[in-house]
């Protein structure tokens, strides 16, 4: 006789997702009932990975193309896409999550749990510090008061510190000004400018980065009003603030928060003069 097994719907939350914390997987190698262990490889997951999950390998390739289908029909969804990178990296395929983290944070780059994850296999798959240090600022500015990211944060630091004091015969200082002269990532350059502004406070080192980040991609509205805003603040040099500002009116003609900030500094320069 037949028996009936529930739907994949028992396990889905309001949103129509499946939750991958509401199932109770175990995966055995050498058992009978177990004859997809085999094609593991095939879905890009590792064999000896131990999964959550207790139920047989059918179910598992099934909860693979579940997920693999959201994405397909909605590509840009950051839900979707880090959803499907959470199931790529509970079952070990890192390099896998660190592809669909990085599209998740392309499509919100708000979402600070994101940024944070792809900070951490940037740092565990590549070592690569200073991409590592930038998407954990952003994480920690998306979401300032997440203890979790906080804490990641912090132990990556932890962690840079030590490579540092035990393979850098130069100090910390002048090892972290190579890794920034290295840098030519738009992204990460601006990312480093928001921390430094909004978090540390330290407006002429954001100044340098902001342009550094202009350099790196002049089409970025948002940064060269940012380099605008800054010249004006700090130099108060208007010619300079107004070629930026013209820049980021040309790259982003239809932004709001770049025409606002346009108009304030031509009121502020008029009433100066």
């Amino acid at each position: 006789m037949l028996h009936t097994e529930p739907s994949f719907s028992v396990y889905a939350d309001g949103e129509g997702l499946i939750s991958i914390d509401k199932v109770d997987l175990k995966v055995k190698e050498g058992s009978d009932d177990f004859s997809f262990a085999n094609n593991f490889q095939n879905l890009g997951i590792k064999e000896d990975v131990d999964v959550d999950v207790d139920v047989n390998g059918l179910e598992l390739k099934q909860r693979f193309d579940e997920y693999k289908m959201m994405v397909d029909k909605d590509p840009s969804n950051p839900v979707f896409l880090k959803n499907y990178a959470q199931f790529l990296q509970s079952n070990g395929d890192l390099e896998g999550a660190e592809e669909y983290y990085f599209r998740a944070t392309q499509a919100d780059p708000k979402v600070g749990e994101s940024l944070m994850q792809y900070a951490k296999l940037i740092w565990e798959l590549h070592h690569d510090q200073d991409r590592a240090s930038g998407y954990f600022e952003a994480a920690v500015l998306a979401a300032p008061e997440d203890p979790y990211i906080s804490a990641a944060y912090a132990s990556f630091m932890w962690e840079i510190d030590e490579d540092e004091n035990e393979t850098n015969e130069t100090s910390p200082e002048e090892e972290h000004l190579k890794v920034d002269e290295a840098c030519c990532d738009p992204l990460v350059l601006r990312n480093h400018a928001q921390f430094l502004q909004q978090t540390k406070g330290d407006l002429e080192g954001a100044e340098e980065y902001y342009v550094r980040a202009l350099q790196a991609d002049p089409g970025d509205g948002e940064v060269a009003s940012q380099c605008a805003q800054l010249a004006w603040e700090l130099h108060h040099d208007k010619d300079k603030a107004i070629g930026y500002f013209e820049q980021a009116v040309e790259a982003a003609p239809s932004d709001s928060n770049i025409l606002a900030a346009y108009a304030k500094f031509l009121w502020e320069a008029e009433d100066e003069d």
